[in-house]
């Protein structure tokens, strides 16, 4: 949901008094080196071969960033950047789909919508949003399975009131006008199903599968049946017991001294209830699939989708599957975009990804083919994991990913708000064992035999799904049927 921004909330919100010296913790981190074997040298009218003995690539370095915990919990995080022309605020809470009951499913994200109806000061959506847009960019928010994100970019000197205002949203909501907002959560609910009321979008119907009577299956949308029951009471008593101090991080980066971007926060969110960490549900499903569903629909492709339950990202194996994934997918050379597209041409949008949680995964290879080329696609998704398994990188395919990984992280941190994402996650997420450029230097080290392994692992566990959406005869059903079961026998 993304939320326009706006007015001076000059009137009801006051600047700051001049800053007081906060007690952080001033990270300083050092200068990180990774050896990723490649490297191109530019001479006066020479370009040379990528060299595969280079000692090593240039460094990476997490910029200076101060973090704070305020007595009532509350994680700040403050990122200086003295040459900027705009500042970022950023709000993490520790609440998405996968911490409700059945009953509560959809809640978190009429929360998240809801958060904007009014708040002390502002006495309704309408007034919130013309605030906003008078300090700098809407509003965004987003809603998912294990948080929900708010986020928004303003002018300097406007940082004092946006975090005002954004305080007031996320600790005394007014909850105002629910029946409208539920019209329009209701409308963005069928973006999901057809005219007749099923589901056609593939991750819902392959998240289902895959973890099925799990809250990690169902759509982060919710469900309408609870959509049309929620109230406000409802929502306050989630509120309060999620939207706290011990279960929120709060993010800033702009033109400041370090000292003043904390006490600006304090300031701000100083008053947040502290409240409790909620637990999660507990565990997971046992082994799944291979099992394959197809839904028909008229669209003039079929959207495939083959997944694997994994470990999550607290286990060891995290980084080989990060790796496996920038083996199959991350630039044209990757081996799926060489086989499906430069050699077989059966389709020009493929991918794979690793949706990774504190406890679980699901790593997922998919694309959108023409429906005569779906039991290929199928075959073709197992034979790269086959690859990958029996025929992993060598050591020219290994530095080169090594090398994309680490150039993947250059770009993000080059720019702030991607830095500061990256570490408030780290921090939302208490379980993490290592600063970000800690686990980029473990990617980094990942071995050929980690890769292989990886890919092994997911093939004997068996624990796949498939899902296919679009225009599919029977015979071309029970080819794919065929070619799913046989990956559990």
């Amino acid at each position: 949901m993304t939320i326009a921004a706006g007015p001076p909330v000059t009137a009801a919100v006051t600047a700051p008094a001049p800053p007081r010296i906060a007690k952080a913790l001033i990270v300083h981190t050092p200068t990180l080196w990774i050896n990723v074997g490649i490297f191109i040298s530019h001479s006066p009218g020479l370009v040379q071969r990528p060299s595969r003995t280079a000692p090593c690539a240039p460094v990476l370095n997490l910029p200076d960033h101060a973090v704070l915990t305020l007595d009532n919990g509350l994680t700040l995080l403050a990122l200086p950047r003295k040459q900027a022309t705009t500042a970022t605020l950023m709000a993490d809470v520790r609440v998405g789909s996968r911490d409700e009951s059945e009953r509560e499913a959809g809640l978190s994200h009429v929360l998240e919508h809801m958060v904007f109806q009014g708040c002390p000061g502002f006495a309704d959506a309408s007034a919130v949003n013309e605030a906003a847009e008078r300090l700098g960019t809407v509003i965004d928010a987003a809603t998912s399975r294990e948080s929900t994100h708010f986020e928004q970019n303003v002018a300097p000197e406007s940082l004092g009131p946006a975090i005002s205002l954004l305080s007031r949203l996320l600790i005394a909501p007014a909850f105002a006008d629910l029946e409208s907002e539920r019209r329009i959560i209701l409308e963005e609910a069928k973006d999901e199903v057809d005219e007749r009321g099923r589901v056609i979008d593939p991750d819902t119907l392959s998240r289902a599968l895959l973890w099925p009577q799990h809250p990690l299956g169902r759509p982060i949308i919710g469900d309408v049946r609870n959509i049309h029951r929620f109230d406000v009471e409802t929502l306050r008593r989630y509120h309060a017991q999620h939207y706290v101090g011990d279960n929120t991080v709060v993010a800033v980066t702009g033109p400041y001294e370090t000292e003043q971007l904390l006490d600006l926060l304090r300031l701000g969110f100083g008053e947040l209830p502290r409240g409790e960490r909620p637990a999660r549900e507990g565990p997971l499903p046992g082994r799944i699939g291979p099992t394959f569903k197809h839904v028909d629909d008229a669209r003039s492709q079929v959207d495939c989708r083959l997944l694997f339950r994994t470990v999550g990202r607290h286990s060891p194996q995290a980084f080989a599957l990060q790796m496996l994934r920038i083996a199959l997918d991350d630039g044209l050379a990757s081996r799926m975009h060489r086989r499906l597209g430069t050699e077989l041409g059966l389709c020009y949008e493929q991918w794979a990804t690793w949706e990774s949680y504190a406890d679980t995964g699901a790593f997922e290879l998919a694309a959108v083919v023409s429906t005569e080329n779906v039991p290929a696609f199928f075959k073709e998704a197992f034979a790269l994991l086959h690859g990958l398994a029996e025929r992993p990188p060598n050591s020219e395919e290994l530095a080169r990913l090594r090398f994309r990984a680490r150039f993947t992280y250059a770009q993000i941190l080059e720019r702030p708000e991607p830095v500061l994402g990256m570490v408030a996650s780290a921090l939302l997420d208490l379980q993490s064992p290592t600063s970000p450029l800690e686990r980029a230097e473990r990617l980094f080290e990942v071995t050929t035999e980690e890769i292989a392994q990886a890919a092994s692992q997911m093939l004997e566990e068996k624990s796949c799904v498939a899902v296919a959406v679009g225009p599919l005869s029977r015979t071309r059903v029970r080819r794919v049927k065929d070619i799913v079961e046989a990956a559990g026998r």
